[in-house]
């Protein structure tokens, strides 16, 4: 059994525990990519807040949102079909076609970097 303490960020420490050398490396993978959000990818604001928002029909939206009240972007989550894993959106292709039509400015920046969005995924939200 291989137990490690997994420092993901400045304020945030993850107990990794996993039966073999390759499970271990994947858990710590996913928790680092979950949750080293330290700051916002807008404006750099160091206070940041992980937020699950229920909407009218119950579903769960998962994402990091910047504290700063000039700011407030956001860093969106998805779900895997399997597993039940989630992920942060930080590529075109990860979002559902209502954020695609929500964020079409970005489409052309994605097309110029592999697919990935602009400011690390996060963005203002434009109602």
């Amino acid at each position: 059994m291989l137990t490690a303490k997994v420092r993901v960020n400045n304020n945030l420490y993850i107990e990794v525990t996993a039966e073999d050398e390759v499970s271990f490396f994947k858990e710590i993978s996913r928790v680092q990519e979950i949750f080293a959000f330290s700051k916002c990818g807008v404006c750099g604001n160091e206070d940041v807040t992980f937020r699950c928002r229920i909407d009218k029909e119950e579903n769960e939206w998962l994402e990091i949102v910047c504290t700063d009240h000039k700011c407030r972007a956001k860093l969106p989550f998805g779900n895997t079909k399997k597993g039940n894993k989630i992920f942060p959106k930080t590529r075109w292709t990860n979002l559902s076609e209502t954020q695609q039509e929500q964020r079409s400015n970005a489409k052309e920046y994605a097309d110029k970097h592999n697919g990935y969005l602009p400011n690390g995924g996060w963005f203002i939200y434009q109602g």
